[in-house]
């Protein structure tokens, strides 16, 4: 009677796995076999792939004018106002910023609230905000969300940035398209000048940046900052033009799919989101309404997204990704605790899943920002 023996295959290239020859495919270590074979085995040509894939870093390109400016904060023991964009954030934030803002005053103020469902309620997103920069030591004094410029009710925000402030300077900080101009403008509509001084936009003193400036009395003002870089974003790895498509204009759009073990999901050819080890299940994807997305194989995600780039039926598509070098590539094994968990491509998109213990690899251009924490909307 025959022996029967398993033969095990490199779980990305397919090639089956052996110790006698380098040169050919699917060569492993013979210590890697001896220790017994990972559960996800690679062979060793692959895992110095996914090696190369997983060098770059986050480059958070912080404009040496607002750290400046920052600084004067501080001396000042100024309250911070934080726009940030609720579509795009997903818990990345700056950290040059962070350790200068840690130690003062923050309200955070969520922008584009109008975009999600009616079912997101604002407990839900004000919860998300709070979790995400108490992670990284920022224990906001409040947290707001706005909508549209003429939906936003600023008489009670201006009440509270009043008395958040106490009779302090103001510095409204944000990345690019967070908000920080609707809720000026908003501002300026209902705002009488009791004070001596005039609005103006001026380089502030030791920069070369333009500021704005708001007085609140004679002694104190909103100083609306430059935009922050949001150089970890997608939207600053793509053409312009990709923008139209990528940035909602209506109502985030929920488009859920059931895959298992073997499958993935592409998001034009700028994300990929792969279910390497998991039962059958509901993944959620929220985005804009001009994004695509598409259920493939996991064995054919390189050849779709070629074939992607040149008929262009899954959108949006950058010219500028032309093979696996130009990807990072990320593992996240969830816990099995039955809880909603995102995992975020800072200015794209996020999937949503149950947490039951799969192993989930994602796909996404380099230097772009992923995060994998409980959901937003849960």
């Amino acid at each position: 009677m025959a022996t029967a023996k398993r033969v095990i295959r490199c779980h990305n290239c397919g090639a089956i796995l052996q110790s006698d020859s380098k040169k050919e495919p699917g060569f492993i270590s013979r210590a890697i076999i001896e220790n017994g074979v990972p559960k996800i085995p690679y062979c060793n040509n692959c895992y110095e792939k996914m090696l190369t894939l997983n060098s770059s870093n986050l480059e958070h390109e912080t404009d040496k004018d607002i750290i400046k400016i920052l600084n004067d904060a501080i001396a000042t023991d100024s309250l911070i106002v934080w726009m940030v964009d609720l579509f795009s954030f997903n818990g990345t934030l700056n950290p040059d910023v962070v350790k200068k803002v840690k130690k003062l005053n923050v309200v955070v103020v969520g922008s584009k609230r109008d975009l999600f469902p009616s079912s997101v309620t604002d407990s839900m997103l004000i919860r998300y905000l709070d979790e995400r920069f108490s992670e990284v030591g920022i224990n906001p004094v409040s947290i707001n969300l706005i909508g549209n410029e003429d939906k936003i009710d600023i008489e009670d925000m201006i009440k509270e940035f009043r008395e958040k402030r106490k009779y302090r300077d103001i510095y409204l900080i944000g990345e690019v398209n967070s908000g920080k101009s609707t809720l000026v403008n908003k501002l300026l509509k209902n705002y009488v000048n009791k004070t001596k001084w005039q609005i103006k936009t001026e380089v502030y003193p030791g920069t070369n940046s333009d500021v704005l400036e708001i007085p609140l009395s004679n002694s104190s003002f909103l100083y609306q900052l430059p935009d922050m870089s949001n150089s970890t974003s997608v939207l600053s790895k793509v053409e312009k033009d990709l923008a139209k498509i990528i940035v909602p204009k209506k109502e985030i759009v929920m488009t859920r799919r059931f895959i298992g073990e073997g499958s993935a999901i592409i998001v034009g050819n700028l994300a990929c989101l792969y279910i390497i080890k998991g039962r059958r299940g509901s993944i959620r994807v929220f985005m804009s309404e001009k994004t695509e997305i598409k259920a493939v194989s996991n064995e054919k995600v390189d050849d779709i997204m070629r074939q992607n780039k040149r008929k262009k039926f899954c959108r949006p598509v950058s010219e500028r990704f032309n093979s696996f070098r130009d990807y990072d590539m990320f593992e996240y094994e969830l816990e099995d605790d039955d809880l909603r968990h995102d995992i975020s491509v800072e200015g794209l998109c996020w999937f949503s899943t149950r947490g039951r213990g799969q192993i989930l690899r994602v796909l996404l251009p380099k230097g772009v920002a992923v995060k994998e924490c409980l959901s937003k909307v849960r």
